[in-house]
């Protein structure tokens, strides 16, 4: 009962986490974008700063640079005391743009041979890009500058004598990038922690709210079945007393005593049970609807008057006609409940016992004429059910015959008026038919012994 529910969960759950990440990517991405553009605020603001603080420190310098003069070596010490972390530094560049103050001038000497007078800078806020060598010699410029290998740089950079000496203080992009990444990848992992406990949350109490779900539909189920199958029982209960009633009414206008029908339903299940292998149609639901319906087979003798019906004498060919007219009775009245219950098969079944049960396996019966297997199968089984208890039983016009000379007369009638498959299976079971008939065995209504 869970498999659907728990996939129902991990759905929501992957939808749930979906759409968690989406909202992750969309503020992440917002909030990434906004840091490096405040770090890259940030870095050329404290790039100026940076710059103005050195430009104010360093103070008038000489045209040319002497390494051994005070001067240079007061500019040396300040550029090398600035330090930004991220690869960041400053430098000072000579009127020819050659690099004459560097942090690392003293270890690598051959940094004095770089010129940056040509490298190409572009000053925030401009569209137009220019050299480190013509940029603005009176103020600050602050820009990027591509420098190839070490690739994209913040500049600050402002003259500091007419001549062209310059200071360039520059940051790498890279490692300011990866800073405001590392930054923003805190805020993911925040995002993560709490979003992660969101989905346990949620996968705990869609499976309690599911499972105490499912419990309660199981019960209500249980309940409800426990009571569809009572009422099926007691529906089953009250149309057999129905059928009964009706049935064992219909035969007391004949038998006086209605125990007739009763034998008649009994013999036709032991048949059908032994006709089984033989005949697909026949299952335990078939079975019980015959048990039913061959009540039913002589409904339509309400239709014959007492007078022809009970007549103690042989019938006039008038008189037979009357009694042959109660299949097609019994089925018109049956036909009438059949259109007041939509496809009942036990009412469906009954007007084919009522209707049928005088038809022969030679098409020599009546009221239609049907032959062999036009007849069905219901009405067939009750054909012989019907002729072995009428044989059996005594009636104001006859005295019971004995089992002997009823079997060979039904053995003696297979291909004829009954069928055979339904004769060999009487054949088989006719002990036991015997059995059921004493165990509804008429009184001695009529005067003369069962």
């Amino acid at each position: 009962m869970l498999r659907k529910p728990i996939a129902t969960i991990i759905c929501f759950i992957l939808v749930q986490a979906i759409f968690l990440s989406i909202g992750w990517f969309v503020v992440y991405n917002a909030t990434h974008e906004r840091v490096a553009q405040s770090v890259d605020e940030i870095i050329i603001d404290n790039n100026r700063r940076v710059a103005e603080s050195l430009v104010n420190a360093i103070g008038a310098l000489p045209n040319h640079f002497d390494p051994e003069h005070e001067s240079w070596k007061k500019a040396q010490h300040l550029v090398e005391s600035v330090d930004f972390g991220s690869g960041g530094f400053a430098c000072i560049l000579d009127e020819t743009g050659d690099i004459v103050c560097h942090p690392d001038l003293e270890d690598d000497p051959s940094l004095g041979d770089v010129n940056l007078s040509k490298q190409l800078f572009n000053p925030i806020g401009s569209d137009t890009s220019s050299t480190i060598g013509d940029a603005d010699s009176t103020e600050m410029a602050v820009g990027t500058a591509d420098f190839s290998i070490n690739g994209k740089h913040y500049i600050a950079t402002q003259a500091l004598t007419p001549s062209g000496t310059r200071l360039l203080v520059h940051q790498p992009v890279s490692g300011l990038t990866a800073a405001s990444q590392q930054v923003t990848a805190g805020l993911l992992l925040r995002m993560v922690a709490v979003g992660i406990p969101i989905l346990l949350l949620t996968a705990v109490s869609g499976y309690m709210f599911f499972r105490g779900h499912t419990r309660a539909v199981c019960k209500w189920n249980s309940e409800l079945e426990t009571k569809i199958e009572t009422k099926t029982i007691q529906l089953r209960k009250s149309r057999r007393a129905i059928v009964t009633a009706l049935a064992t009414l219909s035969d007391y206008r004949d038998n006086e005593t209605g125990q007739h029908v009763l034998r008649i339903s009994e013999y036709t299940v032991v048949l059908a049970r032994e006709l089984k292998p033989n005949f697909e149609e026949i299952e335990p639901d078939w079975i019980e609807r015959l048990r039913l319906a061959s009540m039913l087979h002589d409904i339509g003798k309400v239709g014959v008057p007492d007078a022809i019906l009970r007549k103690p004498g042989k019938l006039t060919d008038s008189e037979f006609d009357v009694i042959k007219s109660h299949p097609s009775v019994g089925a018109d009245t049956l036909i009438k409940v059949h259109g007041e219950i939509d496809s009942d098969p036990l009412i469906q079944m009954a007007i084919e016992v009522a209707l049928y049960h005088h038809e022969r396996w030679d098409g020599s019966g009546y009221p239609v004429g049907l032959s062999k297997s036009d007849i069905p199968l219901s009405a067939r089984i009750t054909a012989v059910a019907d002729v072995f208890d009428a044989l059996m039983s005594p009636r104001v016009y006859k005295p019971a015959m004995p089992i002997e000379q009823v079997r060979n007369i039904i053995i003696e009638s297979s291909g004829s008026h009954f069928d055979p498959d339904v004769v060999n299976a009487f054949i088989k079971v006719v002990d036991e038919l015997c059995v059921i008939r004493e165990s509804h065995s008429e009184p001695d209504a009529l005067g003369i012994a069962a």
